[in-house]
């Protein structure tokens, strides 16, 4: 029997939908040279159409709560039913109240027991390894994990901003996806292994969004260069990143004994486009590998756990398939995965 169950999966897109043709006007970037680079056709955006803030209902807060409350609804739970809530995200509405505590008040239920994760493509695993750490001390209750991210209000556009920003407005979307999950049982869905290799490297991040934080308050002058909005080094990311992600789902698959005919869906984090072809590369079948980033974008935290809620949705999982989980983070070089007998 697995480490632990899942009762439901949800997930939230905002209502706005931005399609290459929009981006070509914003960045000049043709569509077709986006969809080249990425493999992207469209992506879904908290920001307005005339102001970088969310439009009202699509915070980042609002994303995860909804995706929360439709994997409740799937799994047949009530908010009072849960034993704890774990939300991840690096783009919370506000650094206090944090994430976790705006939810939880979302849901009506502001004495949850709940704790925010502030970490990016990897995060979902981080907090299902949490919650298996949580769960025997709550009485058989479920944990309810919720990822989101809005990243669009952070875009900026024109002629002096650095090219690599344009390309993040370009790669990077809105989203979030849930999990409610419970002590393993022989009827569910069960995640067997959860496995986390953490800050694996001492090169420097491939990625960095530094933000307006204590260790760099805010000035005129950084505003007015984007200075804030960080780094992003695409091809050291593409080739390092690529080669973590594989080895997590090979780590995954050498643990439980399972070869890749053994796999359903692979399961990976929407980092980029071309994911097939990158997958052949370091031996993972390519037809296996579960891709939505041309309808979403990647959405960091939230990536595998949207694109899991989708699968269910969409019937492509039956019982007895297996599926693994698997993303890298180049912020950290670190990388996890996960296998689920569904």
């Amino acid at each position: 029997m697995g480490v632990l169950s899942i009762l439901g999966t949800g997930s939230a897109l905002p209502s706005r939908v931005v399609a290459n043709a929009e981006l070509e006007e914003m960045t000049g970037f043709s569509g077709a040279r986006i969809l080249e680079m990425f493999e992207i056709e469209q992506r879904h955006w908290a920001r307005g159409r005339e102001s970088p803030e969310p439009e009202p209902g699509q915070r980042c807060s609002d994303l995860a709560l909804s995706a929360g409350m439709a994997a409740m609804r799937t799994a047949g739970v009530h908010a009072r039913d849960l034993g704890a809530l774990i939300t991840v995200t690096t783009t919370p509405d506000s650094l206090n109240p944090p994430p976790d505590a705006i939810v939880a008040q979302g849901l009506g239920v502001p004495g949850l027991l709940s704790f925010s994760l502030h970490a990016p493509c990897t995060g979902a695993f981080r907090a299902v390894q949490l919650a298996t750490g949580l769960l025997p001390l709550l009485d058989g209750r479920p944990v309810l994990i919720a990822a989101a991210e809005t990243f669009s209000p952070f875009f900026r556009f024109g002629p002096a901003i650095p090219t690599e920003h344009v390309l993040n407005s370009i790669l990077y979307a809105d989203g979030a996806g849930a999990v409610v999950v419970a002590p393993a049982t022989s009827d569910r869905p069960n995640i067997e292994c959860v496995d986390l290799h953490l800050n694996s490297d001492d090169a420097p991040p491939g990625i960095t969004f530094p933000g307006m934080l204590s260790a760099r308050p805010p000035t005129e002058e950084r505003f007015s260069s984007a200075d804030y909005l960080g780094h992003h080094d695409f091809r050291r990311v593409l080739r390092r990143g690529s080669k973590l992600a594989a080895g997590a789902a090979s780590r995954v698959m050498e643990r439980l004994g399972l070869r890749a005919e053994d796999v359903r869906h692979f399961v990976t984090h929407q980092a980029t486009g071309n994911l097939r072809r990158i997958a052949s590369a370091y031996g993972l079948p390519p037809e296996k590998i579960a891709v939505n980033i041309h309808r979403v974008g990647n959405t960091v935290s939230a990536s595998v756990l949207i694109l899991l809620d989708e699968l269910v949705k969409d019937g492509a999982v039956a019982r007895g398939d297996v599926l693994i989980l698997h993303a890298a983070e180049s912020s950290t070089w670190s990388s996890a995965g996960m296998a689920i007998r569904w």
